[in-house]
């Protein structure tokens, strides 16, 4: 955990990182599983599971965020620090952004039920792995 980087670097960088398991799963077969024989489609109930648990975890970890991104808005307030480009009262701008800031903190722990609901029967499934028969290497 790098705690010198800035808080807008790391956001950004949590940011990108969905944006590449956007691209990564556009096509299914990025939740494929591979070996040395290629993909596999068995492994994607596992890796959908795994992905979600990931996504709970970030969850769970947004509202801390936005809480505290409310909480420094607020400090620079207080402290008279903010401007406004177009020279108009700060004070309504503030509050329509800390309002905005807590509806987005409800509305990411709605989503983190969601994602609870969904990973509890995410966590039962397995790929089939077809038998193998005499003469087969399945």
């Amino acid at each position: 955990m790098d705690l010198n980087r800035e808080p807008q670097r790391i956001a950004r960088m949590a940011a990108s990182e969905v944006q590449e398991l956007n691209h990564k799963t556009i096509d299914v077969k990025g939740y494929y599983g591979e070996d040395e024989d290629g993909l596999f489609i068995s492994a994607v109930p596992p890796n959908v599971c795994a992905t979600v648990e990931a996504l709970i975890a970030l969850t769970d970890r947004l509202p801390q965020a936005l809480q505290q991104a409310s909480r420094a808005l607020q400090h620079a307030e207080e402290r008279q620090v903010i401007r406004m480009a177009d020279g108009s009262d700060v004070g309504d701008h503030v509050s329509r952004a800390l309002r905005g800031l807590l509806d987005a903190e409800q509305a990411v722990k709605v989503a983190n039920a969601h994602l609870r609901e969904a990973g509890t029967p995410l966590a039962a499934m397995g790929g089939h792995v077809a038998e193998e028969t005499e003469g087969s290497t399945a």
